[in-house]
């Protein structure tokens, strides 16, 4: 039997018992399908938060002969269409992270070596706590950019194809409500309490652990995001170059994302490392692990730089996180990473199907 097949097979149990119609987004965009094309899976695969109350609530879950497992089942579907949104997906096998890691590096270093010399990385800076001590401002810039529009272009091709994939938007919806309604559920993480009731994670007790050190985690990448954003509003416009003050926008910002991010990525890991493998796919798990680890990795390396920048060590820490900065971005399209994206598009045409589903209702 293929994975769609018993897709079709549990769901269509669930569609007829209902009983966790209540829980999330997923059971009632279920109800709204009669047939269960591939797309429709893609869009309920996506739209699932992994709150695993319906595994849990579930009277035919194994040992029950029906062995329905629903988190289980869509976390599959979800792992199996990544590869086929994501363009270039098949570069995944020869064009590994540790591979790009090492090149994004080696070409970090050829850039430090021809305009600053590679012995800024571990001498004292006349411009103590300055990037541009170490990597040449345009440099730094070009880098950036580049890895940023690579992968917006990347995710830009994947949405279009899982439009594509789910099918046609539905009539009387519009897109920009959808879109700000969507906003709202991915903010506050609607759908990690089932029925307004908290996430069962990392068992099957209740518990606002889980969405809260996702929000954490979330919110310390918005800060550090956000740091970078003033610093370059203060170099561009307000013509003050870094090195900033402890007491600056850009310094306290990242400094507060990056606890945010250590404390919030931690937490989620010990809570992984406890949680109920039942409910869970295998392969999966192995992913989420290491997209959590790769942003560990980066707000440690962000924050021990940020202590060091008055060291010695400074122009070798400072190497070592743009390097993984730069590598995280180009990374991001194949990697965990990517459920942000999908995940915020299913909860959009949700949210169209919503609509679409209200005003034909007021229509009869």
């Amino acid at each position: 039997m293929t994975l769609v097949d018993e897709a079709r097979r549990q769901l269509d149990i669930c569609n007829a018992c209902r009983y966790c119609e209540g829980y999330c987004a997923v059971y009632p965009a279920l109800e709204r399908r009669v047939q269960l094309s591939s797309g429709d899976l893609t869009q309920l695969a996506n739209l699932c938060h992994d709150c695993r109350a319906c595994y849990y609530a579930c009277m035919y879950a194994p040992p029950h002969e029906f062995a329905l497992n629903p988190p289980q089942l869509l976390a599959q579907i979800r792992r199996e269409s990544y590869a086929e949104l994501v363009p270039l997906a098949g570069l995944r096998r020869s064009f590994r992270a540790p591979l790009v890691v090492a090149l994004v590096t080696a070409a970090l270093l050829v850039i430090i070596g021809a305009t600053r010399g590679l012995s800024v990385l571990w001498a004292g800076h006349r411009l103590a706590a300055s990037p541009y001590s170490v990597v040449p401002y345009p440099a730094l810039l070009a880098l950036g950019i580049g890895a940023v529009v690579a992968s917006a272009l990347l995710f830009g091709l994947g949405a279009r194809r899982y439009f594509a994939s789910v099918g046609p938007r539905p009539a009387h919806s519009s897109p920009w409500r959808a879109t700000a309604r969507a906003l709202h559920a991915a903010a506050t993480l609607e759908y990690l309490r089932s029925a307004g009731v908290e996430c069962t994670y990392p068992d099957a007790t209740e518990s606002p652990a889980r969405r809260r050190l996702h929000q954490g985690l979330v919110g310390g990448v918005l800060l550090t995001l956000a740091a970078t954003i003033v610093a370059g509003i203060e170099q561009d416009l307000a013509s003050s170059p870094p090195p900033y003050g402890v007491v600056s926008a850009p310094v306290l910002l990242g400094l507060v994302g990056g606890a945010a991010m250590l404390l919030g990525g931690g937490g989620l890991a010990v809570l992984k490392r406890r949680a109920d493998l039942a409910p869970a796919d295998a392969p999966s798990q192995s992913s989420d692990w290491a997209f959590l680890s790769a942003l560990l990795v980066l707000a440690a390396s962000g924050l021990v730089t940020l202590f060091a920048r008055l060291s010695p060590a400074y122009g070798a820490l400072l190497a070592l996180h743009l390097a993984a900065v730069f590598s995280c971005f180009l990374l991001a399209p194949f990697t965990k990473f990517a459920h942000v994206v999908y995940r915020f598009l299913a909860l959009v045409r949700d949210e169209e199907e919503r609509e679409a589903e209200r005003a034909a209702l007021a229509a009869h």
